[in-house]
């Protein structure tokens, strides 16, 4: 059987010299610290479940299928992606949370579509402001 650490909190994390290897640090219920040391290559994993799991645990604590996890926009960047017709957007917290998506010209067409409310949305939010 695995062990298991029941943590109560996330302490500090540390990257090996030559970022090979990643430790979490955490104080476990009872208050002694335990830590978690993986290879570097598990963080892509980490980042890509995180969310996942939090959205899920969410949900799960209030039974509301429709919550989301929001972050407000502190600051963002649009760059020339290294291949030709990439961009890059990055979209940051005001506390420092950071992350970068890759673009095509028509992502961003799409999103300006969205953003710009189509007459049916201009209806429907009228009728819900009354």
């Amino acid at each position: 059987m695995a062990a298991e650490i029941e943590a109560a909190e996330l302490s500090s994390f540390e990257i090996a010299p030559d970022g090979s290897r990643c430790t979490m640090r955490v104080v476990d219920t009872c208050g002694q610290p335990a830590s978690l040391n993986l290879p570097s290559d598990c963080l892509t994993e980490l980042i890509m479940s995180l969310p996942r799991m939090a959205t899920a645990a969410l949900q799960a604590r209030h039974r509301d299928a429709s919550l989301r996890i929001v972050y407000p926009v502190g600051r963002m960047r649009l760059e020339q992606g290294s291949t030709e017709g990439t961009l890059i957007l990055t979209l940051a917290t005001p506390d420092g949370f950071e992350v970068s998506f890759s673009l095509q010209a028509s992502d961003l067409q799409h999103i300006q579509q969205s953003a710009v409310p189509s007459e049916l949305a201009c209806e429907r939010l009228r009728l819900v402001k009354n």
